[in-house]
């Protein structure tokens, strides 16, 4: 077997990284009375986000409780939600370090009416070229899809139509 041939077949079957640092999962469940968002990344992302100058030198389960406060900071600013073009706040946010060691963010927002729900993945560009990830947005009782988008720093944005 040629040796390129041999390189090709060892890449391409090779196992995939499990956390790969520019990419972070984005999720979206509407229910009766809220909508909460449930951001998934790598701490090395989520230092980036708190630390830009890059002091702390990793995440770890030993000294995550020492920089959650800034973490709990940075949920309610990862995404700017409006709703038939007004702001959507905040209402409440968690963070936390899973065994995994991914950090997640749940930040829950009141329910949206009918119409435009825009939401604007503000974080991406701050982080620059490269950032990104799957995000999906569902009917949580009834786990429909609502839509779902590859958002990249490039292209932050995403919109739906709630129905009345």
């Amino acid at each position: 077997m040629p040796f390129f041939t041999l390189v090709t077949l060892t890449a391409l079957t090779s196992p995939a990284r499990a956390h790969d640092p520019y990419e972070a999962f984005h999720s979206a469940a509407l229910s009766r009375d809220r909508l909460e968002m449930i951001i998934t990344m790598s701490p090395t992302t989520a230092l980036r986000l708190i630390d830009p100058a890059a002091r702390i030198p990793r995440l770890t389960p030993e000294n995550f409780h020492t920089h959650r406060s800034a973490l709990l900071r940075e949920a309610a600013v990862l995404f700017r939600l409006t709703s038939t073009g007004r702001p959507l706040p905040a209402q409440s946010t968690a963070v936390e370090l899973t065994d995994e060691n991914d950090v997640v963010f749940r930040v829950t927002y009141p329910r949206p009416g009918p119409g435009a729900l825009a939401f604007s993945a503000t974080y991406l560009a701050r982080l620059g070229d490269g950032y990104g990830g799957l995000f999906e947005v569902t009917d949580g009782p009834k786990q429909k899809n609502l839509g779902w988008e590859q958002l990249l720093w490039s292209r932050p944005d995403f919109e739906i139509a709630l129905p009345p």
